[in-house]
């Protein structure tokens, strides 16, 4: 079998980062694994580049740059991708093509959609030959969503590069650190959380996540950080936090902080993160990380205090974390859960 990766965005210029130690491969959701299971693979970037960031232009160049996807791989026997617009519709129209969509953040897409964008990107889904979804939480919205049929939907939980998060000794004047630049950000709570605190407190973000928020002078803004400064950050930090927004919030990734947490949970850093049923299967509450309800500045308090207190308890946590990681989280184990779906292909 031959496997394709069409990514959202570019990867083809990190992969000598990758190579080099110098980047994650977390965000190549296995690619680079899979000759050594058995299955062939390559990264394709489509042909047609994208205008700009934003506007009507840019977003048509989105959609268009699907249509001729399925031509454009080659002898594939498969495409993994989360491009879902057309894609998946477009790829019927080439024999022998089976299409293996990542669902990065489709039940938010669907939940806000209407009328003939909701049927449409519906249909879209279920033309694929199979949908990976990264919780099962998200899996059993997606199938309720769509309609589509269950053995088709599968979950697998995602994977980060333990080889380069590494965890680092506790730092001795560490500060509260929150990371992700995902619209499902809640830095509004985490910032109420923080005042008066009495320790620093760093965010990595974009500018947008922080727009129309006052940010105090005891809080650093990191923006657009390397991979190796946000390794660096992590071993610096006293706590990692995930503030992230209620469930129902209809933007941002369906699982928000995903990436982040088990960032952090491979550096064995002490975690807070926003309860959310898309990060349940990642974390015991209390023994790998701490879970505080959503949009509670006292209770997300509280719980750093805690960690901020108790420095073995705090240990405890980002030790367990980082066994959890090295059991259930890498990125070789997601690919061979990946391999054993594209295995199935053509037969579901």
């Amino acid at each position: 079998m031959k496997a394709v990766f069409v990514y959202a965005g570019r990867r083809l210029r990190i992969l000598s980062d990758i190579e080099a130690g110098k980047a994650p491969d977390t965000g190549l959701l296995g690619q680079n694994h899979l000759a050594a299971l058995g299955i062939e693979s390559a990264v394709h970037e489509p042909r047609l580049r994208l205008p700009g960031r934003s506007g009507a232009l840019h977003r048509a160049a989105w959609n268009l740059r699907e249509v001729g996807l399925p031509w454009e791989v080659g002898n594939a026997d498969a495409v993994c991708t989360p491009l879902v617009n057309i894609f998946p519709l477009a790829a019927r129209l080439r024999r022998r093509l089976e299409v293996l969509l990542f669902n990065m953040s489709l039940c938010t897409t669907l939940e806000r959609s209407r009328g003939v964008r909701r049927r449409l990107l519906a249909t879209s889904v279920r033309s694929a030959a199979a949908v990976v979804c990264f919780a099962e939480a998200q899996r059993e919205r997606l199938v309720a969503q769509t309609g589509m049929r269950p053995e088709r939907v599968h979950t697998a939980l995602l994977g980060v590069d333990e080889r380069f998060y590494t965890p680092a000794a506790p730092p001795e004047n560490g500060y509260v650190l929150a990371v992700g630049r995902d619209m499902g950000r809640d830095y509004a709570t985490f910032l109420r959380a923080v005042d008066g605190l009495g320790t620093r407190s760093v965010i990595v973000a974009s500018a947008r996540n922080l727009a129309g928020l006052d940010v105090p002078a005891s809080v650093e803004v990191r923006l657009d950080v390397s991979y190796q400064e946000l390794r660096s950050l992590y071993a610096g930090a006293a706590c990692v936090v995930i503030p992230t927004r209620r469930e129902e919030y209809r933007y941002g990734a369906d699982c928000s902080g995903q990436t982040v947490l088990v960032d952090a949970m491979a550096m064995a850093r002490p975690i807070v993160l926003t309860e959310r049923a898309t990060l349940r299967e990642y974390v015991d509450d209390g023994r790998s990380a701490l879970t505080v309800p959503p949009e509670d500045p006292a209770a997300l308090r509280a719980a750093l205090e805690r960690l901020l207190d108790d420095r073995a308890f705090a240990e405890s946590l980002g030790r367990a974390a980082r066994m959890d990681v090295e059991q259930r989280h890498t990125t070789r184990l997601f690919a061979e859960q990946l391999a054993a779906i594209l295995h199935t292909l053509g037969r579901a």
